[in-house]
């Protein structure tokens, strides 16, 4: 009886605190904004024997904190939780400084920070990445952050980001024993200017010099010199975009990604709430003159500006390039961002 009266006891504290109006969260920063992203999903893979998977794919919280007397200054902590068949791995994604027009039209992140190209594309690109990461982060060309120094100018019809980073990624130790380097580089033209997102016709240059920084080769992001040219249109009705891409030397252990390949994505938007999208993906790598091969196409609905659902069809051909078994996966998924 004593348990009970406990129990009901601490649920009524709890009651009680979720109706307090009033929160006091305090910090030595004049302002926090917090926010988070998460994605559930179910899915069905031929790789899994065709039975239904439940997973928590990714979380991700994030905090910056403002305490300069530029508003656009802050300092930034993102952590990024994946879960793969029920175990789940924490990392430290984002940890900078971010200090706004350092430079004129220029800023600066310091600390583990963006890489110039795929955020990029997971915003004016292919926005789906919820579904399904972008093309230069599936091949393992580059993800999307990394331990260095990132400059970010933004003109009304020009922007771009150049840095030097460590060059593992923010998922893989730093290789000390070889000290070496990655230059990335990403050049916009916005045919239509830098502030206009409802609209946008941009061309981009992007690309990669790694120096020594990391030969553990596999599913590593190593030396491996690669540049792209991207395209993308969006209006209120529809996005189109490709780009092509050269992996003109790769220095890793077994050198498989030199090579070259393409990519198109689109999508439709049938009403407010709905988008049809689909993505066609292509690398043929010099060694062997093996192919890969990644076809996706879907469906999002809208269900307010925090929630968004998905059901999308996956299919990769040869993805790992060494006789590796195809792979066809249907998913459902809850993507939510606070």
């Amino acid at each position: 009886m004593k348990k009970i009266l406990l129990s009901i006891a601490t649920i009524a504290s709890l009651i009680t605190a979720s109706e307090a109006k009033d929160i006091e969260i305090k910090s030595n920063a004049g302002t926090l904004k917090i926010s988070g992203e998460h994605r559930f999903s179910y899915t069905i893979s031929d790789e899994d024997g065709d039975h239904g998977t439940f997973s928590v794919d990714r979380t991700y919280l994030q905090v910056k904190a403002y305490f300069f007397d530029d508003p656009k200054s802050y300092a930034r902590v993102t952590l990024d939780t994946k879960g793969s068949h029920g175990t789940y791995e924490t990392y430290l994604k984002y940890s900078y400084l971010y200090l706004h027009n350092i430079l004129p039209h220029t800023g600066v992140e310091i600390g583990q920070v963006h890489k110039p190209w795929v955020d990029y594309e997971e915003h004016y690109g292919f926005t789906k990445q919820a579904v399904y990461g972008v093309y230069a982060d599936k091949f393992k060309l580059s993800n999307s952050a990394d331990r260095g120094i990132n400059f970010k100018t933004k003109l009304d019809n020009f922007s771009s980001e150049i840095g030097v980073f460590q060059g593992e990624g923010y998922k893989n130790t730093p290789d000390w024993a070889n000290e070496g380097y990655s230059f990335d580089a990403r050049f916009t033209y916005h045919f239509f200017g830098t502030h206009n997102k409802d609209e946008y016709l941009n061309i981009s240059l992007a690309g990669a010099l790694n120096n020594r920084h990391n030969d553990l080769g596999g599913d590593s992001y190593g030396d491996k010199n690669w540049a792209l040219l991207h395209a993308v249109y969006k209006n209120s009705d529809f996005l189109v975009a490709g780009q092509y891409i050269n992996v003109f030397e790769d220095k890793t252990k077994d050198g498989d990604n030199k090579g070259y390949g393409y990519s198109f994505n689109a999508d439709y938007y049938a009403t407010s709430k709905i988008t049809l999208f689909g993505r066609y993906d292509y690398f043929q790598r010099d060694r062997n003159n093996d192919e890969a091969k990644n076809i996706i196409g879907g469906v999002a609905y809208k269900y307010n500006k925090y929630v968004t659902l998905a059901l999308s069809a996956i299919k990769h051909e040869n993805e790992k390039f060494k006789g590796g078994n195809d792979i066809t996966k249907v998913q459902a998924l809850i993507w939510v961002k606070w």
